[in-house]
C-alpha cells in the first residue's frame, strides 16, 4: 500500500455523469468502500454543458436495446429512488427534408422496429401539429418516438449521486488526481492514485474524466484514440406561442436538432468542420466553461434551421453555450481494462451521447471490473478494438472529425 493512504476498493477519476453512474453501480453490485475524486464540483465539466437528449433510435441492435432500457430507468426512477431524475419524456420527431433521407428513414424505422423501439412514420402535417411553427412544405416525412425526450443533465448527476451515496460511495471534490500509482512486477499493477491532497490506495482505479483521460492516460505512458471536439448549443429567450408538450426535433438533413428550454429553445448542431483541442496544449487554469464560444457556427447552421422552422430566424438568442465531448474513430465508446496495467480501467469517447448513456456505461462497467465481462456483447464498445495505438494525431483528429461531421448519417451509428 502506498505509504501514509487512505485506503479504498476502488477509486473513480471524474465525478461528471460518468463517474457517478460508475460509482453508483460498483455499489450497487456490492462493492463497499468506492470513493470518487473528483478536481472540481459533481457534475461540473462537460456535464452541464450537454444538450441531455434521450433517443433510441440507434443504428445498431446494442445501442438501440440499450438505451431503450435506459429509457425505462429513467421512466421509473422516482418510484425506486423516491425522486425525480430530471427525465423530460416528450418524444421526438426525426425530420427528412430529401428523398434520399425519407429511404434512409425509412429503413431506419423497420430496423428499429425489428429490435423492439416504438415508432411509427408521419406526415409532414401529423409533425406540424406537434411542432406548430415547423414549415411542412419543406418535409417530406417524419419519424415519431413517442418514448424519447431529454434530461437535465445536472440534475440526473446529483440523482444519482445521491443514489450511490445511500449506498456508501464517498465523493470526495476539490481533489485532483495528480497521477496513478503503480507498482507490483515491472511496476504495471495499480496501487491507487496520487492527489493534491495526498495518496488514496486501491487495487482498482477507474479512469472517467472526460477530456482529461487523455493526460491521466499519459501519466503511465497510455495512449487514447479520442479527440476533444467542441460542440455548441444556444437558447433562446421565452416564446409565448411554444406547446407544453414540444418535443425534441432532430433534422438530419440540416445536422442541426432543437428541444424545449425555460420557455424557449435550446438549438444545437454539427458543424461539418469542428475545432479539436488537445488538453495537454491549454493552459492549466482551462475549465469547460472556458471554451470559446463561435457565433459563426450559429450562422452556418441557421440556414437548415430556418429552413425547417422560419419562425426562428425572429427567435433572439440569449446565451451560447460550448462543451468538449471527446470522440472516437467510430463512433462508439471506449470501455474497458487496460491490459497493459493491471486494476486499471477507462471509460472514454462519449461521442455527444455521454448523456442519454451513462446508466448503461455505469452498469457495463461495474460488470468489466467485477466480472471481467459484460452480460451483453458489448465488443463494439471496447477500449482495446483499434488495435496499435494511432501513432499519428491528425490521422486521429480527421477521423474524429468526420463521425462529428456525419453524426446524424445511417452508417456512423449516431442518431
Amino acid at each position: 500500500m502506498l505509504s501514509g493512504a487512505r485506503e479504498a476498493a476502488a477509486v473513480v477519476v471524474g465525478g461528471g455523469i460518468w463517474g457517478c453512474a460508475i460509482a453508483y453501480h460498483l455499489a450497487r453490485a456490492g462493492l463497499r468502500e468506492v470513493v470518487v475524486l473528483e478536481r472540481r464540483e459533481l457534475a461540473s465539466g462537460n456535464t452541464p454543458q450537454a444538450a441531455g437528449l434521450v433517443g433510441q433510435l440507434r443504428a445498431s441492435p446494442l445501442m438501440c436495446r440499450s438505451v431503450q432500457a435506459v429509457v425505462r430507468r429513467l421512466q421509473g426512477w422516482a418510484s425506486e429512488h423516491g425522486e425525480e431524475c430530471g427525465f423530460r419524456q416528450v418524444g421526438s420527431l426525426k425530420l427528412a427534408l430529401t428523398d434520399g433521407r425519407v429511404r434512409e428513414l425509412e429503413q431506419h424505422v423497420s430496423q428499429a422496429r425489428q429490435w423492439g423501439l416504438d415508432v411509427e412514420l408521419v406526415s409532414a402535417k401529423a409533425a406540424q401539429a406537434r411542432v406548430p411553427f415547423l414549415d411542412a412544405g419543406e418535409v417530406r416525412a417524419a419519424a415519431w418516438i413517442p418514448g424519447d425526450g431529454y434530461v437535465e443533465p445536472y440534475t440526473l448527476t446529483m440523482a444519482i449521486a445521491r443514489a450511490a451515496r445511500r449506498l456508501g460511495v464517498r465523493f470526495e471534490t476539490g481533489r485532483p488526481v495528480t497521477a496513478i500509482s503503480l507498482g507490483g512486477p515491472a511496476r504495471r499493477a495499480v496501487r491507487g492514485v496520487e492527489t493534491t491532497r495526498g495518496p488514496v490506495a486501491a487495487p482498482r482505479v477507474v479512469v472517467a474524466a472526460g477530456p482529461w483521460v487523455e493526460q491521466v492516460a499519459a501519466s503511465v505512458g497510455l495512449a487514447v484514440d479520442t479527440v476533444p471536439l467542441r460542440h455548441q448549443h444556444w437558447t433562446t429567450a421565452p416564446m409565448s406561442d411554444l406547446p407544453g408538450d414540444l418535443p425534441v426535433v432532430r433534422v438530419p438533413d440540416a445536422s442541426v436538432y432543437i428541444r424545449p428550454e425555460v420557455g424557449g429553445l435550446l438549438l444545437g448542431g454539427f458543424e461539418a468542420r469542428p475545432k479539436a483541442f488537445r488538453m495537454a496544449d491549454l493552459p492549466p487554469t482551462f475549465e469547460i466553461e472556458h471554451t470559446e464560444k463561435d457565433l459563426g457556427v450559429l450562422e452556418e447552421l441557421a440556414g437548415g434551421l430556418t429552413r425547417a422552422f422560419p419562425a426562428l430566424a425572429r427567435a433572439p438568442v440569449l446565451k451560447g453555450c460550448a462543451g468538449l465531448p471527446t470522440f472516437t474513430p467510430d463512433g462508439n465508446y471506449l470501455l474497458g481494462a487496460v491490459p497493459e496495467v493491471e486494476g486499471l480501467w477507462m471509460a472514454a469517447g462519449c461521442n455527444a451521447v455521454g448523456i442519454a448513456g451513462a446508466l448503461l456505461v455505469g452498469e457495463w462497467m461495474a460488470e468489466l471490473v467485477l466480472e471481467g465481462r459484460t452480460a451483453i456483447d458489448t465488443a463494439s464498445q471496447a477500449l482495446t478494438r483499434f488495435g496499435t495505438r494511432y501513432g499519428d494525431r491528425a490521422r486521429l483528429g480527421t477521423d474524429c472529425e468526420a463521425i462529428y461531421g456525419n453524426f446524424y448519417s445511417l452508417d456512423k451509428g449516431a442518431f
